[in-house]
């Protein structure tokens, strides 16, 4: 691969966040290949600081850098927005809402502990500016040192990482809701502002969609054995996705909140005990986090990250586990709450009313979650659309497709 980006001042970006330790010196190597993040370029750091009192210490981080070499993605992915929407879930967001739990008396170890830690940002080395450019980073611990894995997209969860993230989705959706509840004005100053929609279509050529849409369409034909109602109505899905994200910004409701946008496996890390059961998780890369119905991400993890067979035995069994942890954080967090509007009958409600929005979602992304490694280029400048491609027809990626049509069909949201 090529050389790796120089993070100018890192010392002034880590600097508030070492307790009034200095930088001494970092290296840096690239940390995932291309095919395995899309919108960025993640940069591992080993970084030595130096305490007040002379001691040098290892600190491990990551440094996320906007798409500096791949003019491609800088247009798709509109680090203008993504950027600072990022930045402000660690800014922002999460101390807002560790401040909340512990205001309202929840313990420092019980704590929501889904995001990583955060080692400041910016988006230009002018101070002053108010627009994303190619000096943009921001810089988080290393989980890895901390024992946590990534997944693995060709490896889909099993019924125990499944539950682990859906304790996980609740509270991080929960919690949102709690703060505009119980401090709208800090809410409305701190958060709102910052996951305002996000369309990557407005960004693409007619043209790029079309041949997307295309091949998109060339492979449910394949697999529906050329069902027509069936090619239709994916049509129709993907004119509704399409609706979704070129639509205004949603107004409050009782289930509308801060949603990843992009909750599949690679955006899940996971840590293990010492028999391998998972017991930890952070969820990473918050690009395009949004305000929007939390089941967008629900329906879309299911979809793109659970097996087929975990997902067909369980999948009102995780809707449930799912909203019992979502009312019990609100209870816990947000006192008192209107047990109507957030009754498990109007959560499936929700379910009926947004989830078909994401198959098509799914589906798009299944070339890139299935992706033989062998298409996916060393250098992160050469990755571009060719991807969906030479993927188009692999057995792995047929056969995930089939069962998103079929597990769609049988949860009643296809239609």
């Amino acid at each position: 691969m090529s050389g790796v980006p120089e993070i100018k001042f890192l010392d002034r970006i880590i600097g508030p966040y070492v307790d009034g330790a200095e930088l001494s010196l970092y290296e840096s190597r690239y940390l995932t290949k291309p095919g395995d993040n899309y919108g960025s370029i993640m940069l591992a750091i080993n970084a030595k600081i130096v305490r007040d009192h002379g001691s040098v210490e290892e600190l491990p981080l990551i440094a996320k850098l906007p798409p500096l070499t791949n003019d491609l993605y800088w247009q798709l992915f509109q680090p203008e927005r993504t950027c600072i929407s990022e930045n402000a879930v660690y800014k922002y967001l999460a101390p807002e809402l560790e401040k909340l739990q512990l205001e309202v008396g929840v313990l420092p170890s019980k704590l929501f502990d889904g995001f990583s830690r955060y080692y400041g940002s910016r988006i230009s080395l002018d101070e002053q500016a108010t627009t994303v450019d190619r000096d943009a980073v921001l810089v988080q611990e290393n989980l890895t040192v901390r024992g946590y894995r990534p997944g693995n997209r060709h490896k889909a969860y099993d019924l125990a990482h499944t539950v682990l993230s859906l304790h996980y989705l609740a509270k991080f959706h929960a919690l949102p809701i709690a703060l505009r509840l119980k401090k709208p004005e800090t809410y409305n100053k701190f958060v709102r502002p910052y996951f305002k929609k996000f369309n990557m279509n407005a960004s693409m050529s007619a043209e790029a969609k079309n041949v997307m849409n295309e091949e998109n369409l060339a492979d449910i034909y394949t697999i529906t054995n050329n069902n027509e109602i069936d090619v239709k109505r994916v049509q129709e899905l993907q004119e509704l996705f399409d609706a979704y994200q070129e639509s205004a910004d949603v107004d409050d409701g009782p289930f509308t909140t801060i949603v990843h946008g992009d909750l599949w496996i690679n955006n899940m890390m996971v840590k293990y005990d010492d028999v391998g059961v998972p017991t930890k998780l952070k969820i990473v890369d918050f690009q395009i986090a949004q305000y929007e119905s939390l089941v967008h991400d629900l329906i879309f993890l299911f979809m793109s990250s659970v097996e087929t067979s975990v997902l067909e035995q369980n999948y009102h069994n995780f809707l449930r586990i799912y909203h019992n942890v979502f009312i019990q954080t609100l209870r816990e967090i947000a006192g008192v709450i209107d047990t109507n509007e957030y009754s498990y009958e109007s959560f499936l409600a929700e379910v009926q009313r947004v989830a078909p929005i994401q198959i098509p979602h799914a589906i798009f992304m299944t070339k890139v979650i299935k992706a033989d490694n062998k298409t996916i280029p060393d250098d992160f400048k050469d990755v571009d659309f060719t991807v969906l491609s030479k993927n188009k027809g692999v057995p792995e990626v047929m056969e995930k497709l089939s069962d998103i049509i079929k597990l769609a069909k049988k949860f009643n949201i296809f239609y």
